[in-house]
């Protein structure tokens, strides 16, 4: 069992080493990406951050994604450069090709080769040719101790050893330092603007412009295999010892050694050149004959346990320690050990306040782990669920349950004993209770957001139909509620706050921490985020979009880009460390050591090609009017994470639309004129938009052009000078000829004129006969009947009431009544088309106007049995012409006591929707659905139909609607609708 220990020790404690060896690394090599050749012998960053390599093959610009490489296109001359040498601060970078023969330059992120032997880059550079070669060959001959050697402050301040004999020159005034016999060239380094010179790995002498040596220990112990690396252009010094590499500075004139990598990597292999990028603390080897290296050392580690991977709940368990809701204990250095937790629940886990011990989630109860041991304290049942536990101020621990109802509640302990429990009916599913104050708990459910007001009992929905998860707080007034994929919701000062922006990549965040020193630390399904904590912050309270959002990946560290959500405590912050459990490790991240590579802040638009030709530009870009196909490449370096390139660009007036992942933005296809590329990028954390506009012209085509177009004006005026001419001519043509025509039709329209007038004087002589006609019959025909109608009245008064005789006098008066009446009805039809008195429109109180032409038929209905009932309104008043009404009544009438035997007449009115429904119903014989279809369908009425015909006449001349209803054996109703 002792031997079992130690071995786990051991076991455990390399581990901890191997997990301690954590580094992001990147090879690029031939095979694998567009660099041209494998050996690299040297490494520059330029003044913009663009790192140029020296192959054997020609010279690569590499911006941390895409490599240009530059060749020399001359005759019989090899594309082998030398070493990259110059001075970076004062954008000014040389080597030389054919050993030292032919310069190049490098300068405004672009390379040339300087050709011409009469230029004055040729001169000034043709005197490095040789000492470039050496400082590559690296020989300790006496000829090439006897080369002038440069190293190169600025290009106007510069050291230089010439014959073992050194020397010191500024703005063209230089002076003798001191003779240093037995020095090897290739050993001087600078650091910032001091001279260095590297006696063996634990010894450098600083050589002061006084020709003063101070020396200085690296503090490094020597090894087999050590080796030292200068990068003057950089004013760089880095020793490699074994697989370690050590960055020489010079800080207040002390020397200092700092490990920047500790890489198995290295060990045993062939380095020829380093560079140390200090913006993203990422150290850049070239090998011999494997390429290039990127390698960085991550703050961020991923530990498991020999048993588990995945994990969920999270708390501390000391200063320094956190362990999980399975009872796995870890700290900064990995995983430390487990604790025989007796739940299957890993959703749920809290300390006890002010006592030893963890209250764990089950399924169906709660269990207090105390004195290394587990004991269930609260069991629900098994038809009760535990959702949620948490923890708030005091010593109440809140809980939510899913049984018949869904409740939350507390529990109270004290010695490890619940002493008092209250549970209220929430009616919604609960996965996270977080206290705001005294009173109030937000409450995350499966259907909503909502605030819990304890004292008061009562609930508010906040947000709803959107699933949330958990809530958590960093013991300020800022809550964060996580989502399913709908976003980050924030409550404070009672309010909150939606999503101020549609990212995807915090969509489904499980968890945001305050790490103290600026910034939140953000968890989800995506990945793991950095923000500035108050432009997070402002996003929402003040609606900013533009939030840098730096991500994370498996290149700095994490196992899994998946975070694990849903348990009540999902990330804290313990010993300076933030720890967030995934599904691949907890991870552990350095907030104080924190150093995430961020892409470089500035950006070019200077680099373009129109059909594939390259070409720089400056200003202006001028393009035919066919101009094909342009590209134009926004340059810029990153050496991290491609998904923090936040980039925009626009066309004119366009919306902003990310830029492509090839850094390139295409066009194919612009008007002629003016037109503005736009791009923008967020700097940093700070996130500060950085603006640049390209100017496009495209010049107009022959057509488009303004002479064209005055020439086009002028030929266009010409030809309707032309056509106008012609046409005139044309025009007075047609002209005689028309003139002609109209006289002849004139004289034809006179002819009809008088034509007209006569048929119109006829018009009018058969109109006055007919109104001549209609007064004769109204006098000639009424008169008898009147004659008749009063000398029965005369006869009644004289007979007996008991004799028949005076019953059949009384029909005939009557008879002779009705057909009195009939008269004027008809000459009153007669008169509405001679005299168009239809248009006249008046008040009619309905009620009496129907009782008066009731009268006319009591006889008749008497006769048969036939009782008529007004049931119209004292108030009911239509407007309508009388006359043209009064004849459509008595056809009404007429026809119901025509068809009923025995039976009822009922008249009423109804009043629906904005219209006045006249309804005539009788219980007499009715109509089959054949009839009826014929009687609303037919124009040809006749005989004992000709009553309907006049109804139907009528009725549009006053503006009034009917219907028939009716069935067979039944009766028929008749309704007159007017407008209100």
């Amino acid at each position: 069992m002792k031997y079992l220990r130690v071995l786990l020790l051991v076991l455990s404690i390399a581990r901890i080493s191997a997990q301690q060896e954590n580094y992001y690394e990147k090879w690029y090599s031939a095979d694998e990406s567009k660099l041209p050749q494998n050996t690299i012998k040297s490494i520059v960053k330029d003044k913009y951050g663009f790192m140029w390599l020296s192959t054997e093959n020609g010279i690569v610009r590499f911006d941390g994604k895409n490599f240009i490489t530059y060749d020399i296109h001359l005759p019989s001359v090899e594309n082998r450069p030398l070493m990259i040498d110059g001075s970076a601060d004062d954008d000014w970078l040389f080597t030389f090709y054919n050993s030292g023969e032919i310069p190049s330059l490098i300068t405004k992120r672009g390379f040339s080769v300087i050709s011409d032997k009469n230029s004055s880059h040729f001169k000034q550079l043709k005197t490095h040719g040789a000492e470039n070669l050496w400082k590559i060959l690296k020989e300790d001959s006496d000829k090439a101790q006897r080369v002038r050697y440069y190293f190169y402050i600025s290009k106007k301040e510069f050291y230089y050893l010439d014959n073992y004999r050194l020397f010191y020159q500024k703005d063209g005034k230089g002076r003798f330092i001191r003779d240093l016999n037995g020095y090897s060239y290739f050993r001087f380094f600078l650091l910032g603007d001091e001279l260095f010179y590297l006696k063996d790995s634990s010894l450098i002498e600083k050589i002061e412009k006084t020709g003063e040596i101070i020396e200085s220990q690296t503090g490094i112990t020597k090894k087999d295999d050590i080796d030292f690396f200068i990068n003057n252009a950089n004013k760089q010094f880095l020793i490699r010892n074994d697989d370690k590499i050590y960055l020489i500075e010079n800080k207040n004139n002390i020397i200092s050694s700092t490990l920047i990598c500790s890489s198995k990597t290295l060990k045993d292999l062939s380095i020829t050149c380093l560079y140390y990028d200090y913006m993203t603390k990422t150290l850049i080897v070239g090998t011999l004959s494997k390429g290039f290296l990127l390698i960085r050392k991550n703050f961020i580690n991923a530990y498991n346990t020999p048993k588990r991977t995945t994990f969920h709940a999270v708390t501390a368990f000391s200063d320094n320690k956190v362990i999980t809701a399975e009872g796995d204990v870890f700290n900064a250095n990995g995983y430390v050990s487990s604790l025989p937790f007796s739940n299957k629940d890993k959703y749920g886990i809290l300390p006890l306040h002010g006592q030893e011990g963890f209250i764990l989630k089950s399924e169906h109860g709660i269990i207090l782990w105390s004195q290394g041991k587990s004991k269930t304290i609260r069991n629900f049942g098994k038809n009760t669920v535990v959702r949620c536990i948490s923890s708030t101020a005091g010593n109440k621990i809140w809980i939510s349950l899913a049984s018949d109802k869904d409740l939350i509640g507390y529990i109270i302990m004290k010695d490890q004993k619940i002493i008092k429990e209250k549970f209220y009916t929430i009616n919604a599913p609960v996965r996270g209770i977080t206290q705001v104050n005294s009173e109030e708990f937000l409450l995350a459910a499966h259907n909503g957001l909502y605030l819990f007001n304890e004292k008061k009992s009562t609930r508010k929905t906040l947000v709803k139909d959107i699933t949330f998860r958990s809530i958590n707080n960093n013991a300020d007034d800022l809550f964060w509620a996580q989502t399913y994929g709908k976003g980050l919701y924030l409550y404070t000062n009672g309010r909150l706050y939606e999503p101020p922006q549609k990212n995807s990549v915090l969509s489904s965040v499980h968890s945001v921490i305050d790490d103290g020193i600026g910034y939140y630390w953000l968890s989800s399904n995506k990945g793991l985020f950095q923000v500035k904590k108050q432009n997070f912050i402002n996003s929402y309270l003040q609606g900013d979009h533009g939030v840098y959002i730096h991500k994370y990946s498996r290149k700095d560290g994490l196992r899994t880009s998946e975070f694990n959500g849903g348990a009540n405590i999902n990330g804290l912050i313990n010993d300076g460390f933030i720890i967030f459990p995934s599904m691949n490790g907890i991870v552990y991240i350095d907030t104080r050591n924190a150093f995430p590579a961020m892409p470089g802040k500035d950006y070019y638009l200077d680099r373009i090609a129109v059909n594939e030709k390259e070409k720089k530009i400056s200003g202006i870009l001028n393009l035919e009017n066919n101009f094909g196909y342009v590209k134009i490449f926004v340059d810029y370096i990153n050496l991290g994470n491609p998904g923090n390139d936040y980039i925009e660009y626009k066309i004119d007036d366009n919306r902003w639309q990310p830029l492509p992942d090839d850094r390139m933005i295409g066009i194919n296809s612009l008007t002629n004129g003016k037109h503005e590329v736009k791009v923008r990028k967020l700097e940093d954390f700070s996130s500060d938009y950085h603006y640049k506009t390209l100017e496009l012209f495209v010049k107009p085509a022959f057509w488009e052009t303004a002479w064209f177009k005055l020439f086009a004006v002028i030929v266009l005026l010409l030809v309707f000078y032309l056509f106008y001419r012609i046409r005139l001519k044309q025009i007075e043509k047609e002209s005689l000829i028309l003139n002609a025509k109209i006289e002849e039709r004139t004289r034809e329209l006179k002819e009809s004129v008088n034509s007209l007038s006569k048929t119109r004087e006829e018009l009018y002589a058969q109109l006055y006969r007919q109104k001549k006609l209609v007064a004769a019959i109204s006098h000639d025909i009424k008169s008898p009947l009147k004659f008749i109608n009063m000398s029965t009245e005369i006869l009644m008064d004289s007979i007996d009431d008991t004799c028949y005789e005076k019953k059949v006098i009384s029909s005939i008066k009557e008879s002779s009544a009705q057909i009195l009446d009939f008269i004027d009805s008809t000459i009153n039809y007669n008169k509405i088309f001679i005299y168009d008195n239809y248009k006249t429109r008046e008040n009619i109180m309905l009620r009496d106007f129907i009782f008066q032409r009731m009268r006319l038929f009591t006889n008749t209905a008497e006769f048969k049995f036939i009782q008529i009932q007004n049931n119209i309104g004292k108030n009911d008043v239509v407007v309508s012409n009388p006359d043209v009404l009064s004849i459509v009544i008595h056809n009404i009438l007429d026809n119901a006591i025509k068809y009923t035997d025995q039976g009822f007449i009922y008249i009423y009115g109804i009043t629906k929707e904005c219209r006045y429904h006249l309804v005539i119903e009788d219980t007499g014989l009715g109509m089959s659905e054949e009839e009826l279809a014929i009687m609303k369908k037919t124009q040809d009425f006749s005989g004992s139909r000709l009553g309907m015909k006049i109804v139907k006449e009528l009725l549009p001349l006053i503006d009034v609607s009917f219907d028939i209803e009716s069935k067979k054996g039944e009766g028929t109703k008749m309704i007159l609708t007017f407008a209100v």
